[in-house]
């Protein structure tokens, strides 16, 4: 390990802590053992200002949190942020990190070896790694540890020596910007002055990037809607994240007392923090209610909300945190609108914390493909095509991933499109192996795009029978178990599947075809790929099941819970395309329909039902394959590998055979069925059953339903 000179990095550090700097981002590369020992001039410079850690592998920084909980960076704020990214190089982690960094403050990365990056073997790579495949060369990092060497404003340290200490950049003051205390921005005493009416009733969406002061901005607002005689209550998903809204009230009213953790009294009227889940929460529906990062959580829960409480401010950021804000404003806005009809909206763009034209803000931006927008105009005229063929006027194409750079636009209009995408996209869009991107372009426009995953096959072999008889699950290759698992057949899981991860069409081309060329497209491909099915799962609603039927294809299961976050149950479709997969079509067929008839709500698929017409016979249908994988199912659950809320259709299967012979049974096992028919009739509300058994809860009611299955399983008639 060659010696680095830490007096020059603290006499670097010195100098720009005289001015006025902008932050400045810093790179050290080289072992655990080095980077921790570049650490010291850094840490010991910020000594008495706040430091925080993301990153809990090699580089052992105390109080770092592991990357999976850089959520709870909300809110906070510090002059020295560290990355240490020997556990993994995730790009929303590092955004969550860099957001809290101050003005002037540093953004330290510890990264491996530069040459070497690109090979390393990261701690956690679950989120795009699927069972059985390894990532031996990085594309992402390769662009990442290029971006870091060749922009000379990042400051640069390797084993070996400084390569590069940027000269400090003061920041230029200008004065039309400078806006009067208590606020730090003209955004902010603007944005302040439009929402501080006191009204009786009104819905706001607060929308702003990181470190523009929207937290800050909430707290001035909630104190003075406390002065004015309104209570105020906060709501977020984490505690924590309330504290600069705190912070922002004591702007206003800094004499009144805390009473208590995250609450202020004065008089009858007080603000304060409550969980979205608290009792309380719904009490006072007469005062204002602010929620904060809005788009992590559910929904449900927001509209919930939104119509309980007459005076909401609903704030999210829009990118560099969550990366589900602009997911959250195509998702929740609409049905706001129809809703409320009107409603404010206002956005914040100049930073607070961080001064104007900060470079690492717009580093970071560009490197991770933050700064492109899909087209938003006008409907353009296209011809209709309907063989995903290449036409003058379109081109239908797979995304060459030779730099991350490729991914401009294709990304910015997933995030658009799906509320659940991240910047995190990015890593697997270039890293994860058998991920491809389909795009249909327009001169230069990016109109539509389909990223697929390729799973199943002769790598799942040796885990095949576990994965069918529900002993194991392993990471990825979703389509493939999730057959297997429904059929209780281990060769499901062996064959080869073409999973669409996303599909998204730009508003200014939609209605017009795309998506289905795309699709078009896509099948001609894979008749070339020795893919046996195409699938995809989604959000059940009637438009969606109606667009996957109109291109041929077939309900297979239907989710039991709906997702936390749209409210929607989850359907996996299919499209059989070799002889393999269509010799199962009809079994598939019958599960569908033999789970729906037992869903909490089967009327929410009455779009495929209707279209597909072939509910009754494939339940009258009982043919050798649907027997034997019923059979299969309820022995999974009697051996304790499968639970039997997940065998719902197989149990009212065998209670169907048993009720119609039950004469015929001894006492013991007409106790079992008379049980198991009470079970059935409390699928959706098991406290009657519970009550009537004299039973503790959910898991030992399941555990009692359970157990009444092997006399009649076991029984020669029906095993």
């Amino acid at each position: 390990m060659s010696g680095v000179d830490s007096q020059q990095i603290s006499d670097w550090l010195l100098a720009r802590k005289q001015r006025c700097c902008h932050r400045q981002l810093v790179v050290i590369s080289g072992s655990p053992a080095f980077c921790k020992q570049q650490l010291l001039p850094f840490v010991s410079h910020f000594s008495t200002e706040s430091v925080l850690a993301l990153g809990h592998s090699q580089v052992s920084v105390p109080g770092a949190l592991p990357l999976k909980q850089a959520t709870q960076l909300l809110g906070q704020s510090c002059k020295l942020g560290i990355y240490d990214a020997f556990e993994a190089f995730r790009p929303s982690a590092l955004l969550s990190l860099a957001g809290t960094v101050a003005d002037n403050g540093i953004l330290l990365l510890c990264v491996p070896p530069i040459a070497e990056w690109s090979y390393y073997t990261e701690q956690t790579t679950n989120h795009y790694l699927s069972h059985g495949q390894t990532c031996e060369y990085s594309l992402f990092r390769t662009y990442m540890a290029q971006l870091f060497c060749s922009r000379q404003d990042i400051a640069l340290i390797k084993d070996g020596g400084i390569c590069r200490l940027p000269k400090p950049e003061p920041v230029a003051q200008n004065p039309s910007l400078l806006a009067p205390a208590p606020f730090a921005s003209l955004d902010q005493q603007q944005a302040f002055e439009q929402l501080s009416h006191v009204s009786e009733s009104g819905m706001c969406v607060l929308t702003a990037d990181r470190g523009r002061g929207k937290s800050t901005l909430l707290g001035m607002l909630a104190a003075h809607w406390l002065k004015f005689g309104k209570s105020v209550i906060i709501c977020s998903r984490f505690p924590d994240s309330v504290n600069a809204i705190f912070k922002g009230v004591r702007h206003i009213a800094p004499d009144i007392p805390e009473t208590s953790a995250r609450q202020i009294q004065q008089g009858e009227h007080c603000i304060r923090w409550l969980p979205v889940d608290h009792p309380e929460l719904y009490k006072d529906a007469e005062a204002v209610l602010i929620i904060d990062e809005a788009a992590n959580l559910p929904i449900p829960t927001l509209q919930s909300l939104c119509l309980h409480f007459k005076r909401v401010v609903l704030s999210t950021t829009m990118r560099g945190y969550e990366g589900t804000g602009r997911g959250f404003l195509t998702r929740f806005i609409p049905w706001l609108k129809q809703q409320f009809q009107t409603y404010e909206r206002v956005s914040l763009s100049m930073p607070c914390r961080w001064a104007p034209d900060d470079p690492v803000e717009e580093t970071l931006y560009k490197a991770l493909q933050l700064d492109d927008e899909p087209s938003q105009g006008d409907s353009v005229a296209l011809p209709t095509s309907k063989t995903g063929k290449d036409t003058e006027e379109v081109r239908y194409t797979f995304l060459s991933a030779e730099s991350p750079e490729s991914f401009n636009k294709v990304l910015s209009l997933l995030m658009t499109a799906h509320y659940q995408t991240t910047v995190d996209e990015l890593i697997r869009l270039c890293d994860s192996p058998e991920n491809y991107t389909l795009v249909a372009t327009h001169q230069d426009d990016v109109m539509g795009v389909i990223n697929i995953q390729i799973e199943g096959g002769t790598i799942l072999q040796p885990v095949a029978n576990d994965i069918a008889s529900g002993t194991r699950r392993v990471n990825g290759h979703l389509s493939a178990q999730a057959l297997s698992l429904y059929l209780a057949d281990p060769a499901m899981a062996t064959q080869r599947y073409c999973r669409i991860n996303r599909i998204a069409v730009s508003e200014a081309y939609r209605r017009k075809g795309i998506a289905t060329n795309l699709i078009h497209a896509l099948i001609h491909w894979l008749n070339e790929q020795s893919i046996d099915a195409l699938t995809t799962s989604f959000g059940a609603t009637e438009s969606l099941m109606r667009f996957w039927q109109s291109c041929g294809f077939e309900a297979v299961k239907a989710g039991l819970k709906r997702d936390a976050s749209s409210a929607e149950y989850s359907l996996l479709m299919w499209k059989p395309i070799t002889a393999k997969s269509r010799d199962k079509r009809n079994l598939v067929a019958q599960r569908f329909y033999q789970e729906l008839s037992v869903h909490p709500t089967p009327e929410l698929f009455n779009a495929v039902i209707k279209q597909d017409g072939a509910s009754e016979t494939c339940l009258a249908a009982e043919n050798d394959d649907f027997v034997t994988c019923n059979t299969d199912i309820l022995k999974q659950v009697i051996n304790g590998h499968r639970q039997i809320q997940h065998a719902r259709g197989s149990v009212v299967w065998l209670l169907a055979r048993c009720n119609a012979t039950a004469s015929d049974m001894n006492n013991k096992m007409t106790h079992s069925l008379d049980v198991l028919n009470n079970f059935v009739a409390c699928f959706d509300d098991l406290f009657p059953f519970i009550k009537q058994y004299g039973l503790t809860g959910k898991k030992q009611a399941y555990e009692f339903a359970t157990g009444q299955l092997t006399p009649l399983v076991s029984h020669g008639k029906y095993g």
